[in-house]
């Protein structure tokens, strides 16, 4: 699908990469890892044409259709193989379907359905030829049978599956994308490229706008997945169980591996061992040798077997098996100092309210955290889960209720969004240092600042020309220089590479005080959390154990606090007449409200129905008319998969007329 031969990529003197090859295959997924900075958003840069390469040259075979999920937002960048059209993401091109450069004005589930221009083209062919009663015709035909290839007559039923899985209720799948937050509109985009038929998918970060339960559904969902794709991410569990090769993009150069994240850390493990290994044999060997040289280099009679002793020396010195410097060794032995123990009791929430507007968050909310709890906030965006965080942060106030700290508790905040704590005029290094409680050396300091990937020179970078997730990384690595003993982090992991959040995971885990966390990367859920804190509609639920423990129980947990709370909740003394009529005249606008609504469901139920059946029909049509095409039979076993769909599609058709006729029946 796609060959890279002899790529170079610099920007003045600094070199991303070098004379790097590689063959790009059907059905190959792919995770492309890499420190920070080595070039892997680049590469995808290339491959799309939307840069020049310094040398060297990127080939995509004719006809190959690329989806790409950038790391910012752009609906119209999404899609750069259409022939004969403008290419997308120009301005040109914006222009022409109207609207801001990137932003899409249509709905969600229309971006999905009529966002794709290969089918739109066809689809007003096929309505142009039906107009002219051409429905018959040769050309009818291929455009049908190239619709059903482009899965056009499964595509709403798809694009619902999927929003549905990434975290959309069905009241947003007809909200203007415009009107959404910057999350929803890349997870909008997320989904297109997973609706259409793309041959490869470039997945940049693809869990960075996910919560945590959506994270979960795209891995399952990639897992299964029969298409081919590169993905650059950093949690490595996703990594493992959704792909089946591995690009490793380090030091200039690129290296493919059959199989996936684990498979690969594995290897790396094992050649490290083995070179170890024969490096120590050859120093002993080259010690037994000198030995031999300088204590017979004197006699005469042992001459010849000193020059053949120091000619296998020389030899082997110039082939001296050297085990290189591991470049991430600071950050895995990066540890938190120490700090002093709390109270057994770190933090409670008591009855606690909190409204923005005429939104409520949380109503009488109980809430406690204990030393030594490290508690990932699961649930859905929109949940309530930051502004949890954030009043157990004491950084947002409540409207009621009591907030208690505990004894000898020391809290700190971390969020993405507090640049406003960092000296601009420092470096890097001196605002580590103003973290730094007394003396602490420079090696410690950069020991820390390296886990966050600060390395070398970047340690001497003034902050005030760092990027967004480099003063994230900055603010992290700040708290950490001087940990309180009470933690709270909301999405500590979102840029950081794949050994800096293995290293960030460790040091939690050997970290002696409390922490409570958001966090989208399964990976760092799994190591860290020892509790889980279900967030939902205004409740929360504890569930005592690990993340794969509440994987498990989630849909069956039964909360037996709240179930002691209901039980023992006091009942107020009520007018019980007057409360009757109320109750009364309430039930009956309510069974009015309600056969109003069903009736008004039932028929949206009816038109949907039918809006399928005539889906269905086009469908069997388009494969009763390939069928009859007498070179189709060549491809026996698709024949036979049209042969047995066509009958499916007949018994569909009657159970949905079944369920009209019933439908139909329960209008009232």
């Amino acid at each position: 699908m796609i060959n890279i031969t002899n790529l170079s990529k610099n920007y003045g003197a600094k070199v991303l990469f070098e004379n790097i090859s590689l063959n790009i295959n059907q059905g190959e997924k792919i995770g492309l890892i890499g420190p920070n900075g080595t070039g892997k958003s680049t590469l995808f840069s290339l491959i799309l044409q939307e840069i020049e390469s310094s040398k060297g040259e990127v080939r995509v075979n004719k006809g190959v259709h690329i989806g790409y999920l950038p790391q910012e937002l752009s609906f119209f960048r999404s899609d750069i193989k259409v022939p004969g059209e403008i290419p997308p993401g120009t301005p040109a091109a914006d222009s022409v379907r109207g609207g801001e450069a990137g932003k899409s004005e249509r709905t969600v589930l229309m971006e999905l359905t009529e966002g794709d221009e290969r089918i739109m083209r066809l689809n007003k062919e096929k309505e142009a030829l039906e107009s002219k009663n051409e429905a018959g015709s040769k050309r009818y035909g291929e455009v049908l049978h190239e619709l059903e290839t482009l899965g056009f007559f499964e595509l709403e039923h798809k694009a619902e599956k999927i929003l549905s899985g990434l975290g959309f209720k069905e009241r947003d799948f007809n909200r203007p994308i415009s009107q959404m937050s910057g999350g929803w509109q890349m997870r909008a985009l997320l989904a297109k490229l997973l609706t259409y038929h793309y041959d490869l998918l470039l997945l940049d970060e693809p869990t960075n706008y996910l919560d945590l339960n959506a994270a979960l559904w795209l891995k399952d969902y990639l897992g299964a997945f029969r298409g081919t794709f590169i993905m650059i991410s950093h949690d490595r569990a996703f990594l493992t169980d959704v792909t089946n090769y591995t690009l490793i993009l380090e030091n200039g150069s690129i290296f493919k591996v059959q199989g996936n994240y684990e498979h690969y850390e594995e290897i790396k493990a094992q050649k490290r061992t083995h070179l170890a290994k024969q490096s120590k044999e050859q120093d002993k060997k080259m010690q037994q040798l000198e030995k031999f040289v300088a204590r017979f280099h004197a006699q005469p009679n042992k001459a010849a077997s000193v020059r053949a002793k120091r000619r296998v020396l020389e030899k082997m010195g110039e082939d001296k098996i050297v085990l290189p410097p591991d470049p991430r060794q600071s950050i895995h032995n990066f540890v938190f100092p120490q700090t002093r123990r709390s109270g057994h009791r770190v933090i409670s929430l008591e009855k606690i309210s909190k409204s923005y507007g005429d939104i409520k968050v949380y109503e009488d909310l109980d809430f406690e955290i204990v030393q030594g709890e490290k508690a990932v906030l699961a649930g859905e965006n929109g949940a309530g889960k930051s502004t949890l965080l954030k009043i157990l942060a004491g950084i947002t106030g409540i409207d009621s209720g009591n907030r208690i700290i505990g004894h000898n508790v020391d809290a700190g905040y971390f969020s993405q969004t507090r640049t406003d704590v960092l000296n601009i005029e420092n470096t890097v290094l001196q605002e580590a240092y103003s973290a730094a409680p007394g003396y602490m050396t420079e090696e410690s300091i950069r020991t820390i600042l390296g886990a966050f990937l600060f390395s070398g020179d970047d340690a001497e970078k003034k902050v005030k020309v760092l990027s967004g997730g480099e003063k994230s990384r900055l603010i992290l690595a700040k708290l950490l220089i001087n940990p309180p003993n009470f933690l709270l982090l909301d999405e500590p992991t979102t840029h950081l590479d794949v050994d800096a959040v293995d290293a960030l995971a460790r040091a939690l885990n050997n970290y002696e005080g409390s922490v409570v966390f958001i966090s989208h990367d399964i990976y760092f859920v799994s190591s860290v959390a020892n509790n889980v804190f279900e967030v939902k509609s205004g409740r929360v639920r504890k569930f005592p154990g690990t993340f794969d423990y509440y994987l498990e129980k989630r849909d069956t947990f039964v909360d037996t606090e709240e179930v002691k709370k209901s039980k023992t909740a006091p009942h107020k003394p009520v007018d019980e007449a007057r409360e009757k009529a109320k109750v009364e005249e309430h039930l009956r606008k309510a069974e009015e409200k309600k056969r109003k609504a069903d009736n008004s469901l039932i028929r949206d139920k009816i038109n949907k129905l039918l809006k399928k059946k005539k889906e269905l029909e086009l469908e069997s049509y388009a494969k009763a008319r390939a069928l009859s095409n007498p070179h189709f039979y060549r491809d026996e076993d698709t024949a036979k998969q049209y042969g047995r769909r066509m009958k499916e599609i007949e018994k569909l058709n009657l159970e949905i007329d079944s369920q009209i006729k019933a439908l139909e029946n329960q209008i009232i």
